[in-house]
């Protein structure tokens, strides 16, 4: 976390610090569903699924991983890992937000793949031991309740040798960090909160949570601390997105 805690806009219904969040989240995030895609189509300039599309090519797949894309919002993650050669096994995506499940589920009907989409919390997932070879998380591990018990907990199902991918939201700094904040702090809530018409003024909390969250480094160190190994970063949009990638100790 920053040193000093940064100020909050204060007028979304949700407190990124606040870590009992997770009903009002799972609310926010059902109000928004129906304009999810668009909003991230706008917000991000039309990048938002070329970012996806490089976390996949960093999972580094061999081929007939089991796959698990975590917080998986309306799917399209899950969808691009599906979609990804060398093939996986098996690819499932789960959310604790059924509007956005079923969002996914239509998707992946459309495009004639019956994938297994489960309704669970990050924090507590409902799978065995190293059950899986390959998990990701697009946007979603701002919003765990509590970040370090999350992080143990995508280490527990994923097998030795494994890897987790994380696409995120990352706070930005210097002059582009200065825009980046106008942008997201004023821009985005702006536009986001009228097009969404949220009574939770969701895209009021996507700025605050990012303001909030550990910046590249500081989250390497929680990865690290939560179990994992050879963590890596990569930074993109000038700054204010990033992947890490991490491994699983073991063969």
């Amino acid at each position: 976390m920053p040193a000093t805690e940064p100020a909050l806009r204060g007028d979304s219904a949700v407190d990124p610090r606040d870590n009992t969040r997770g009903p009002k989240v799972r609310a926010m995030f059902a109000g928004i569903a129906g304009r999810y895609d668009l909003l991230n189509r706008i917000i991000s300039g039309g990048r938002d699924q070329a970012w996806r599309r490089l976390a996949v090519r960093l999972a580094n797949l061999k081929g007939g991983e089991r796959v698990l894309d975590v917080c998986c919002g309306t799917g399209d993650l899950a969808l691009l890992f599906a979609a990804a050669q060398p093939s996986p096994g098996s690819v499932a995506g789960c959310d604790f937000t059924p509007p956005m499940l079923a969002l996914a589920r239509g998707k992946a009907q459309a495009l004639g793949l019956a994938l297994p989409w489960v309704a669970a919390d990050a924090l507590r997932l409902p799978f065995a031991p190293e059950s899986f070879d390959v998990i990701s998380v697009g946007y979603g591990v701002r919003n765990f309740e509590d970040l370090d018990a999350g992080l143990r907990e995508l280490l527990r199902v994923l097998r030795p040798g494994g890897r987790l991918v994380v696409l995120e939201c990352t706070p930005a700094r210097g002059l582009v960090g200065a825009f980046a904040r106008f942008y997201i702090n004023r821009l985005v809530p702006f536009v986001g909160n009228l097009l969404t018409r949220s009574r939770d003024r969701a895209y009021s909390y996507l700025a605050d949570s990012i303001q909030v969250f550990p910046d590249c480094n500081a989250l390497k160190q929680r990865m690290l601390a939560a179990g994992f190994a050879e963590v890596t970063w990569r930074r993109l949009n000038l700054g204010t997105m990033a992947i890490h990638v991490a491994a699983k100790a073991g063969a």
